[in-house]
């Protein structure tokens, strides 16, 4: 008796941690969590006021998605914890997940982005908008854009320098066209930070663009879409990327197609 009055019942243990009773249970079950005490009569499970550290270790793991049996090869036959290697080994866990979480909060960012851009802009009209310098990562189509290989367009995603940018940035993917009078130029790109750009990848110049949104790609024809606003060049690219809407259907995304003047020459 004198024992288990220096102990706390399993329903005290409960409310100081916050863990649930039947989960208390479950951690006696797999090994991770004995009690200090069970008493050979009722069967009652007492725990030592130390022993809330490890509850709270073990809680800590169910928060960052570690399995317990994970936590299990850093505690002995003793009820001795390896607090070291497993710290460095949560560690590693939760900065993982930082960034799991920071990629997320990124594509909801760029999501919503988008949102307000399909908001400000109607579909039909013609628009204008200023924008910066992008860097395209690109790889060529074929003779139309029709002859696109689905394959080859996820290709990007993998061969792309660092796709998302390094705050975590999600960046644009589309069609792009180089126009001339005697040549087009047809591409897939995905975007990349300045920094990451390389050899297959075009620096798309910064500038007042002119922008349609369609519920249908039309960057074959963004000469004549445009052609009020080319004002005779030939030279000019193209450029058709989605966007998104509040209520979008996956099957028939809505565009944004772009053009910008290039009266020095296209980019090669």
């Amino acid at each position: 008796m004198g024992r288990k009055n220096k102990l706390l019942l399993i329903g005290e243990i409960s409310k100081l941690t916050g863990a649930g009773i039947k989960s208390l249970r479950y951690y006696e079950r797999i090994n991770i969590l004995k009690p200090a005490y069970i008493d050979p009569n009722s069967g009652y499970r007492y725990y030592s006021f130390n022993q809330t550290n490890l509850v709270y270790l073990i809680m800590f793991c169910i928060e960052l998605d570690i399995p317990l049996k994970e936590l299990s090869e850093f505690i002995d036959g003793q009820d001795t914890v390896n607090y070291r290697a497993f710290l460095a080994h949560g560690k590693a866990v939760a900065q993982e997940k930082m960034r799991t979480l920071k990629k997320g909060l990124g594509f909801i960012n760029f999501l919503e982005q988008k949102l307000a851009l399909q908001e400000e802009y109607p579909l039909g009209p013609i628009y204008t908008r200023e924008l910066p310098e992008k860097y395209f990562y690109v790889i060529p189509y074929g003779q139309t854009f029709e002859d696109a290989d689905q394959n080859e367009v996820a290709k990007l995603f993998f061969d792309a320098p660092n796709y998302e940018s390094d705050n975590n940035e999600w960046l644009e993917y589309g069609l792009l066209c180089e126009h001339s009078l005697d040549r087009t130029y047809r591409y897939a790109f995905v975007e990349v930070p300045q920094d990451k750009a390389s050899l297959n990848c075009r620096a798309i110049p910064a500038g007042q663009y002119y922008c349609r949104q369609n519920d249908i790609s039309q960057i074959e024809q963004a000469g004549s879409v445009f052609r009020d606003y080319l004002n005779g060049e030939n030279s000019f690219l193209a450029i058709e990327t989605e966007v998104f809407s509040d209520k979008f259907n996956i099957n028939k995304p809505i565009n944004e197609l772009r053009v910008i003047v290039m009266p020095g020459g296209l980019l090669r």
